[in-house]
C-alpha cells in the first residue's frame, strides 16, 4: 500500500461504479486491476469484492423491479459446484497470470463455436453461468466480459440486463470475499475498517449517479459503448500480465 494507491482509491471506485451502472460489467474489471496493480492479489480480491458487492447490490436493489428471479436458482447450483471445486483444491493465481485472465476473458468470444447460442434464459444455460462466473470470479476477480455473452441474446430489454446482472454479481462477489477473506484467509494483507468504509460510499455514490445516465441510453448505444471500452481496457491488463514473465523488465509497468 502507497499513499499514491489511496490518492487514486476513492475517486477510482467512484468513477468505476459509475461506468459499472451504466453499462453493467466494465467499472468492476477495470477497478479490479487498479487495486491489484498496487496490493497483494488476496487482499485485492477481498477489497474488490467488499466494493463490487456494495456496487451490484445497490444497483439491484435501485432496479429491483427489473430483476428476472427466475434463472437465480439455477444460476446459484451452479456457482456451488464451482465454489466447491476451488474449496477443495485450494485454488490461487499469481499476480501474472491474474492479469492474463483478466486480458483474455472479453477474447474468448471468439472461440466459441459459431452456433453456440448462450442464453441466461434457459436453465442449463444458467447453471453453466454460475459455475463459469464463478470460476472466473475466483481467478481474476471479474467475470464481467464472460456474463455479457449469456445476457446479449436474451430478450431482456437494457434496464433487466443491468438489473439482473447486478444481482448475480453482488452474489459472486460475496462468494469472492469468503473465499480470499475467510476460507483461504488474509494474514497481513488485510486493510484498515476505515478504508472500506470511505470505499461503500464511494460505491454507492458511484452507482447512484449512474442511474440517472442509464435512462437517457438507448439499447444499441449500451452494447456498443460496453463492448469497445472493454476491449481497450483487456489489452491494457493483458499486456501487465505478460509484463511480469519478461525476464528483461523491472516488471514496474
Amino acid at each position: 500500500m502507497t499513499p499514491l494507491f489511496l490518492y487514486i482509491l476513492l475517486p477510482s471506485i467512484l468513477v468505476t461504479s459509475f461506468i459499472s451502472g451504466i453499462f453493467g460489467m466494465a467499472g468492476g474489471m477495470i477497478m479490479m486491476g487498479i487495486i491489484a496493480w498496487f496490493m497483494p492479489i488476496s487482499a485485492a480480491m477481498v477489497l474488490h469484492g467488499f466494493v463490487q458487492m456494495v456496487s451490484n447490490g445497490w444497483r439491484a436493489f435501485l432496479h429491483r423491479q427489473h430483476i428476472q428471479f427466475q434463472i437465480i436458482k439455477y444460476y446459484l447450483c451452479g456457482l456451488a459446484l464451482a465454489l466447491s471445486f476451488f474449496m477443495m483444491l485450494q485454488l490461487t493465481v499469481d499476480k501474472g497470470l491474474f492479469f492474463i485472465f483478466l486480458g483474455v476473458m472479453p477474447f474468448l468470444q471468439y472461440l466459441l463455436p459459431k452456433n453456440m447460442d448462450l442464453n441466461i434464459e434457459r436453465p442449463w444455460h444458467s447453471f453453466s453461468a454460475g459455475a463459469i462466473f464463478t470460476s472466473f470470479q475466483l481467478l481474476s476477480g471479474t467475470s464481467g466480459p464472460i456474463v455479457d455473452l449469456y445476457f446479449i441474446k436474451t430478450s431482456f430489454n437494457r434496464h433487466q440486463i443491468v438489473a439482473t446482472k447486478a444481482l448475480t454479481q453482488a452474489i459472486g462477489h460475496i462468494v469472492k470475499i469468503f473465499y480470499f477473506g475467510v476460507f483461504l484467509g488474509l494474514q497481513g494483507d488485510s486493510l484498515a475498517l476505515s478504508i472500506y468504509l470511505m470505499a461503500l460510499i464511494a460505491a454507492i455514490a458511484g452507482t447512484t449517479i449512474s442511474s440517472f445516465v442509464l435512462h437517457r441510453m438507448t439499447d444499441n448505444q449500451f452494447r456498443k459503448w460496453s463492448y469497445n471500452l472493454i476491449s481497450i481496457i483487456a489489452l491494457i491488463y493483458l499486456a501487465r500480465g505478460i509484463n511480469e514473465y519478461l525476464p528483461f523488465t523491472s516488471h514496474s509497468f
